[in-house]
């Protein structure tokens, strides 16, 4: 484990205690953000759960939800359908093309997966490669952030060997594409030096177009309207702030405390969830432009003292899925409805959930 990985997954599981279904970066072309459509039949709709797990145990979990339906949660559905473990640590899903993509920290493997999430390809990364942090995918490929200090580009028709390799800097997290550019966020390692910058990458021939410098310690990034949104942990403080990039004229500003955001590409919310001490949060859920609540927690009072480890939305209907995890406890899935309802709650079996991820038949 290295010392970086222990400062994100300790700072963020037990001082803490993203980001979307899909975001306007893009991480699935075949399901653009921005417009809220006709949800499809739930009777043919399903949400896929991961959970991180705990380091170093092996118990990182995939899990299914079928909205609304009976017994309609199934919590370790890679297990059941590959006949193995998920591994350490699971990091980042996405779906594109018609099929899902995982990739798991700790056991260093990216993997393409079915809609019943059975292991179609994987492809397990060398020393020297690094290990995978966060996905995005477009026009064909699948673009992976690395430890390494690179960002690796493979072809969804056979993730058995990446095409190219692209150094960005050190220790890239999150990564999202607007348009034709995929940004990263430079976190940097701290035993060394933390970093300062969001590296802009040209899609067109994959190559470092330039850096943009930002606060230090960049951690994820998501793309609204015309600016980046970026967390960033605060080193004097180590509050979490949600800077506003503009990326054309490489100026920032901090936008709001933040530890969690999402977009649907029509409105930004986020979430600020502190932690106070003796297993207690504040935590607060904001929209972009309005001073008023846009979540209804009457039926649910916990969640204002919850550690919030997953905050995504499901821009198919609109429904917010929020996750909650503590320190040896399974994390609970929140469903509310895109006017801020409450719908229901479900356990997930496993530790840390840190996305939800709608997958269509189609």
């Amino acid at each position: 484990m290295t010392n970086k990985f222990l400062k994100f997954f300790s700072l963020s599981a037990l001082l803490l205690s993203t980001t979307a279904f899909f975001s306007s970066c893009e991480d699935n072309e075949d399901n653009e953000p921005g417009i809220i459509i006709d949800p499809v039949s739930d009777e043919i709709k399903k949400v896929f759960i991961l959970s991180e797990g705990n380091w170093g145990t092996n118990d990182a979990t995939l899990g299914i939800y079928y909205p609304n339906a009976e017994n309609n949660y199934q919590s370790d559905v890679y297990a059941l359908q590959n006949n193995e473990k998920l591994g350490d640590v699971g990091q980042d899903l996405i779906s594109y093309g018609g099929r899902l993509y995982l990739s798991v920290f700790g056991s260093s493997y990216l993997a393409k997966l079915d809609s019943e999430g059975k292991v179609v390809e994987k492809y397990f990364f060398k020393t020297e490669e690094g290990q995978p942090r966060y996905l995005a995918a477009k026009d064909g490929f699948i673009y992976v952030s690395l430890y390494s200090g690179q960002v690796a580009k493979f072809d969804t028709t056979s993730i058995s060997a990446p095409k190219a390799f692209l150094e960005v800097g050190p220790h890239p997290e999150e990564i999202c594409i607007k348009d034709n550019t995929l940004y990263a966020a430079i976190a940097g390692d701290y035993t060394v030096k933390y970093d300062n910058r969001i590296a802009v990458i040209e899609l067109s021939n994959f190559s470092l177009k330039e850096h943009i410098e930002v606060a230090e310690d960049p951690t994820n990034v998501i793309a609204f309207g015309d600016n980046l949104y970026v967390i960033h942990y605060n080193t004097t403080t180590w509050a979490q702030e949600i800077l506003e990039v503009n990326p054309k004229t490489k100026e920032y500003s901090v936008f709001a405390l933040g530890t969690k955001f999402v977009t649907d590409g029509i409105d930004f919310y986020y979430v600020n969830s502190t932690f106070v001490g003796d297993g207690v949060y504040q935590t607060e859920f904001y929209k972009k432009g309005s001073t008023e609540a846009f979540l209804d927690l009457t039926s649910t009072p916990e969640l204002k003292t919850a550690m919030i480890y997953l905050f995504n939305i499901d821009y198919s209907n609109g429904d917010f899925y929020i996750g909650t995890a503590g320190y040896k406890t399974f994390g609970e899935i929140y469903r509310f409805s895109r006017d801020g309802k409450f719908v229901e709650k479900f356990s997930t079996d496993s530790y840390y959930p840190n996305k939800a991820l709608l997958f269509e038949f189609n």
